[in-house]
């Protein structure tokens, strides 16, 4: 069916209505979407197009995956590998296994046509993986520590890799006719290995393109390029695409919008694949209510029940054990509040969907895929229920946990709470420079190297005002400590280029570590400040009359600025070209309201 453009128009009406009605009643964005386009289907309204495999998989998948990876920070990564890899591979195969079991057993006992054990199986895989975006959505608005929010983010993200391959290799067992367990193993492997390389490689590729480029919005078109030419490809070559997509997305979010875009870019990316998310969410769930059959739903009411009770009860073993391991040698490392958010936060949504409607009609032989219809009404109740029962009350489950959602009054206590005593890094390096430890080379160039890190601080701090509204405490404290890292390692590269000597390289040094102790180790007695206050902290001041060498060089690219060229000077006295501050108001250097200067 070919793309009604009203009626997509009249979708994304309809989407931003939901959205707004979404933030009055505190609903998930997601859930209310799914039920308005239940209500349109009610109406008998056709939808814009029939859901399929490729409408899925290569246009609407692809950048729910990449954006998700490109926020995923790899040392959150690394700092909880072993719960999320044990939830991603060993426990999602194992429960997809028992989950296939048990409906085989069901309907070998209570239907006239029982499964096969290879199509329960398929069912199993399908219905197994969870949902990030419904996942998350909810989470946005509520007081979760932040470790846990990784956990599942990672959790949702790999397992949905780890699903696809496995549905892909059980699919084309099903179709041959043969069953070989270690073919399955081997193609299994070969997909997950293939796509993690692939992924990894053109990542690290455009990394370097990206660094060797500075235009915005043409970086922004590579990733655009990438994200589903990338998938189709590695789809093509018999890879995972979702794999090789994560991949390609962790590379570009930890190095390339880190170390080879300015600040302007970075935002410009960040913002452009936030709208698409939302632009591909709001359409994708309205039309999933609208295409599902809630005939054919309720006819299999019984198995879609029971395919629910049992995707309960395996993630609840799942969890718990793993929470248990986890908990061995460190008891509170996996709490078992967590793990309860974790079990009754396990969404389906649309991947699920995608892998239902991928079925092909017929297998290789010619004959009807078995039981294809029965699958379909399956998954679709599943995903509804899943979303329904459990989106709807999870919010109520975190609160009698103990977490609760976030008041403008609490956000602004967490502001304040936030805010620690730090020391400004600059002053020692001023310091340096007036004792004539370093020279104004060096002075220059760390200046240069400080002024970027604050600027990426700068904007991480406001995406996350744009994303929660204020600034949760975790995510400010970590953002703070990266900026402080990133200083540290330009004083150790000026050390290693002979900028400053030794001794001068170990007190700056000394002086950003005791700022990461303070940070780290807050007390109830730390006089606190507010989060605007601490950013100036962090920043670069300047007393009027000091360093007036500087005042004609850009502190962003440290090239002079001629007299009438168009530049910005802020009150802290530094100036800039103004293209390289393109995008922004704000000073990167102290944070300040940018004004025009007289020169």
């Amino acid at each position: 069916m070919a793309l009604d453009i009203d009626q997509f128009l009249v979708i994304m009406m309809v989407a931003v209505i939901v959205a707004i009605v979404a933030k009055y009643i505190r609903w998930p964005y997601t859930i209310v979407l799914l039920i308005s386009g239940l209500v349109i289907a009610y109406f008998n309204v056709e939808p814009p197009f029939v859901l399929d495999k490729d409408m899925i998989f290569h246009i609407l998948l692809p950048p729910l995956i990449f954006e998700g990876a490109l926020h995923m920070r790899l040392k959150h990564l690394k700092e909880n590998a072993k719960v999320i890899s044990l939830l991603a591979i060993p426990a999602l195969i194992i429960s997809s296994f028992f989950v296939g079991w048990l409906i085989y057993i069901f309907t070998d006992s209570f239907f006239a046509s029982a499964l096969t054990f290879p199509i329960a199986l398929l069912i199993a895989v399908i219905i197994i993986p969870t949902d990030p975006v419904s996942i998350l959505a909810i989470y946005k608005d509520t007081k979760i520590p932040t470790k846990l929010k990784n956990i599942i983010e990672g959790e949702s993200i790999f397992d949905d890799g780890t699903c696809l391959v496995l549905f892909a290799v059980i699919l084309d067992l099903i179709r041959s006719g043969n069953l070989d367990i270690m073919t399955g193993i081997v193609d299994f492997l070969r997909m997950a290995i293939f796509g993690i390389l692939l992924g990894l490689a053109v990542g690290y590729i455009l990394f370097l393109i990206i660094s060797k480029i500075d235009d915005k919005f043409t970086e922004v078109m590579i990733t655009l390029i990438m994200v589903f030419g990338l998938f189709a490809m590695a789809e093509n070559m018999g890879a995972s695409g979702v794999f090789a997509v994560v991949m390609a997305g962790l590379i570009l979010g930890n190095y390339g919008t880190r170390f080879a875009m300015t600040p302007s870019a970075r935002h410009t990316l960040l913002s452009f694949w936030g709208f698409i998310v939302f632009l591909v969410n709001s359409f994708l769930f309205i039309v999933v209510g609208m295409n599902v059959d809630l005939g054919a739903v309720w006819n299999e009411i019984g198995l879609v029940v029971f395919c629910v009770l049992a995707l309960w009860f395996a993630r609840a073993a799942s969890i718990f054990i793993i929470g248990k391991i986890m908990n061995k040698n460190e008891p509170n490392n996996l709490p078992k509040k967590w793990q309860a958010v974790m079990w009754w936060g396990g969404l389906r949504g649309a991947i699920p969907i995608a892998l239902a409607l991928s079925i092909p009609l017929t297998l290789d032989d010619g004959t009807l895929f078995p039981h294809r219809d029965l699958i379909l009404a399956i998954t679709f109740g599943v995903v509804l229920m899943t979303l329904l029962l459990q989106g709807l009350s999870l919010k109520t489950l975190i609160k009698k946990l103990g977490f609760h959602s976030v008041s403008k009054k609490e956000a602004e206590k967490e502001e304040r709470e936030i805010a620690t005593l730090l020391k400004d890094t600059v002053d020692e390096l001023i310091q340096l420079k007036d004792d004539g430890e370093i020279s104004s080379s060096a002075y220059d160039w760390l200046i240069h190297k400080y002024s970027q890190a604050n600027s990426q601080l700068l904007t991480e701090l406001g995406l996350l005002v744009q994303e929660h509204g204020f600034i949760p405490r975790e995510e400010y404290t970590y953002s703070v400590k990266e900026t402080l890292e990133a200083k540290k390692e330009s004083v150790k590269e000026a050390w290693e280029k002979d900028l400053i000597k030794g001794s001068v390289g170990e007190r700056l040094l000394s002086e950003i570590d005791s700022q990461i102790e303070v940070l780290a180790h807050e007390t109830e007695g730390t006089s606190l400040r507010t989060p605007t206050d601490i950013l100036k902290s962090v920043a670069i001041n300047r007393t009027n009359g000091t360093h007036n060498d500087l005042d004609r060089s850009c502190a962003i690219c440290m090239n002079t600025i001629e007299h009438g060229s168009d530049c910005i000077k802020c009150r802290c006295g530094t100036s800039f070209h103004h293209d390289c501050c393109d995008g922004t108001d704000r000073c990167p250097v102290c944070i300040a309201p940018l004004g025009e200067p007289d020169l």
